[in-house]
């Protein structure tokens, strides 16, 4: 397990610095629990009756909004300190769901491109392992989801005999996210994952 937590690190730190470097937030994620699962306000809770959804507002300045998404169940919140991610959701399996928030530098996801992460990220598990690590099945798109910019990035790796399927998601909103989502399962967690994707959203705040 403390292998796989410092292989997540390791992405956190190459995926949030590539698009969004600068100093961490202060505030901390608050979350609010739902009947299927937790929906995470990842800045801060914003009051409903001010809410409005990016759909509505696909020219507007993405500093207007804060993310939210929703955490699959079986997954808790865990104590981030020390790992650099401001909150972490993990599972009894060691899969996991990491946010790293930073301040905007003026830097944007949609301007990433996959030569950004692909050789640091390589060089970190190298490094990290002392031996030859190579991202696997890669997959990357950028664009706009509402008024943010976003990127996604899919790839399987092995690290330390252990096979990982991640997807790191980075998108600008109020303040620069990098949302992570592990999977030491096999595969067992990818609908779940998906529809956690899915459930990303940027609210007016």
């Amino acid at each position: 397990m403390k292998k796989v937590l410092l292989c997540i690190c390791a992405w956190m730190t190459v995926l949030s610095l590539a698009a969004c470097s600068g100093a961490p937030a202060s505030s901390a994620p608050s979350s609010v629990p739902s009947s299927d699962s937790q929906a995470s306000s990842v800045s801060e809770a914003v009051p409903e009756s001010v809410s409005e959804p990016a759909s509505e507002a696909a020219d507007a300045d993405y500093t207007a909004y804060s993310i939210t998404f929703d955490v699959p169940e079986g997954f808790e919140q865990v104590d981030a300190s020390g790992t650099g991610a401001s909150v972490i959701y993990q599972a009894a399996d060691g899969s996991s769901i990491n946010v790293v928030i930073m301040e905007n530098n003026g830097s944007l996801a949609s301007d990433v491109v996959l030569e950004d992460l692909v050789g640091p990220l390589e060089d970190a598990f190298s490094q990290q392992y002392g031996e030859d690590v190579y991202l696997l099945d890669v997959a990357f798109n950028t664009g706009n989801l509402g008024p943010c910019p976003y990127y996604r990035m899919d790839y399987s790796v092995t690290v330390a005999g252990v096979d990982l399927y991640q997807t790191g998601i980075g998108l600008n909103a109020d303040r620069a996210y990098t949302i992570t989502f592990t999977d030491t399962t096999y595969g067992s967690w990818r609908d779940a994952f998906e529809a956690s994707i899915a459930s990303i959203e940027p609210v007016k705040q």
